[in-house]
């Protein structure tokens, strides 16, 4: 009996290295140009695209953005859902071992008018063991940790969507704050203006349709005051959400022009990379690697399952004599297969197969995706930054006509319509520099964003 059994036990070792099913050997190649095809923004090369937002030198959006890590739900979330693939990994890694189960006790029965009493103990250890012949639990495995990365891979998109999301709210909130001072530098410009035309109009100088149009200019200036204010209150509350807090929790103050005006040199790298950073691609491979590997585990559903149990077990009287000597044990080993429903089997093997594919497909739209989602970026990035000069230029010829159309107005050599046009278009000019500025730093977030930075 125990030669057999040992014979079992070793045929099941050996057998126990085969495993049915694909070997997942690493996502398909899906011929990515060498470079990108539209030109690239200058490169700094070195600094690297996991903290993207600290090449701002910005040390406030740095620090909400650090806040957002630890406390926005979303991200606590994804680190239990890391926590919950882990303890599964864990829990089908121990399909592999053995079970066993261990028992002990004792009873004691009497005669009340003899007032004799007998009794005894037992104990009983058993072990159980259905080796992985197929490969099929080491598949399960297999999944299992690919689950696992992907888990990880979504908490990493996540994290990038996050700073991407923190960074464009304090970049509008920069810009509110902006907009304000300039709105009100600009009211102030123009009620003197006012005062001016007002002046004139007093001794006859000008007509009333000048004073009205300055009146209709303050106007104008000053109803888009509170639009900035609101806006600079909406982007407060929105930062202190994604930041898991209330707005009271959060106090900002405004960097300066030169933090705010930097525009940081861009580590692109090459598009190959992507597929290695880019953290929805990461995703996508592991998903591919999660269905290969339930392929096998499908397949080995299709063949024998052994199992190997033992028991000892031992008793002896109320003085636990013997205990030792009353000793028994038992060896066995069975095997089981299926037979009525090798078609649902069968059928699990193609649906296990299908979901491979549909998996590749997917991790082919999610890189194609990627690449065109880069490309529109740097498109974005190079034509805002072939802007900014030409708005730059355009504000300070504006602001040089309005003060040329005042200077002229008061020498009596041109009519206050002119003022008022150039001061409007002087506003104008100023605003689309404030607005071209947020736009270059939100794509640059959104260009490292899509280049896989963040995590």
């Amino acid at each position: 009996m125990k030669i057999r059994f040992t014979s079992v036990l070793i045929a099941a070792a050996l057998l126990s290295a085969c495993q049915l099913g694909p070997n997942f050997t690493g996502a398909p190649d899906q011929g990515l140009p060498v470079t990108w095809v539209n030109a690239l923004p200058p490169s700094s090369g070195q600094e690297s695209l996991a903290a993207w937002w600290q090449s701002f030198g910005d040390a406030q959006l740095s620090d909400l953005i650090n806040r957002a890590f630890l406390g926005n739900p979303d991200m606590v979330s994804s680190a239990l859902a890391i926590a919950k693939a882990e303890a599964s990994l864990r829990s089908t890694r121990s399909g592999l071992f053995p079970t066993g189960s261990a028992s002990f006790g004792g009873d004691n029965a009497g005669d009340f008018n003899t007032s004799t009493s007998h009794g005894g103990w037992s104990g009983a250890l058993s072990v159980s063991w259905t080796p992985d012949i197929w490969g099929g639990t080491r598949r399960e495995v297999e999944a299992a940790a690919a689950s696992l990365g992907s888990t990880q891979a979504a908490a990493n998109a996540t994290r990038t969507a996050l700073a991407a999301s923190v960074a464009n709210t304090y970049f509008e909130w920069i810009s509110a704050k902006e907009s304000l001072r300039i709105a009100r530098e600009q009211l102030e410009y123009q009620e003197r203006t006012y005062n001016v035309v007002k002046k004139k109009e007093a001794v006859g100088m000008v007509a009333n349709l000048e004073l009205a149009e300055a009146r209709a200019t303050i106007a104008s200036t000053r109803a888009q005051i509170p639009t900035y204010e609101a806006n600079i209150k909406s982007c407060e509350n929105t930062l202190a959400t994604l930041l898991g807090t209330t707005v009271d929790k959060i106090s900002l103050r405004m960097p300066g022009p030169a933090t705010y005006n930097k525009i940081p040199r861009v580590p692109t790298g090459l598009p190959a990379e992507l597929l290695r950073r880019r953290p929805d691609v990461v995703k996508a491979e592991h998903d591919l690697h999660r269905a290969t590997a339930n392929i096998g585990a499908r397949v080995a559903d299709l063949f024998p399952k052994i199992s190997l149990t033992g028991r000892a077990g031992s008793s002896a009287g109320t003085d636990f004599s013997g205990f030792w000597r009353n000793s028994t044990w038992n060896l066995g080993a069975s095997a089981s297969q299926t037979i009525f429903n090798r078609t649902a089997l069968k059928e699990g093997v193609n649906i296990a197969e299908l979901e491979r594919d549909s998996s590749a497909q997917a991790y082919r739209k999610t890189v194609l995706a990627a690449f065109a989602e880069v490309e529109s970026a740097l498109i974005t990035y190079a034509k805002l930054t072939n802007q900014l000069p030409q708005y730059q230029a355009a504000a300070a010829a504006n602001k040089e006509a309005a003060e040329l159309s005042l200077r002229r107005f008061n020498s009596g050599e041109s009519d206050f319509l002119n003022v008022a046009a150039a001061e409007r278009a002087w506003l104008s000019a100023e605003l689309n520099l404030i607005s071209t500025r947020q736009q270059i730093r939100m794509s640059l977030a959104k260009l490292c964003t899509a280049l896989g930075g963040g995590w």
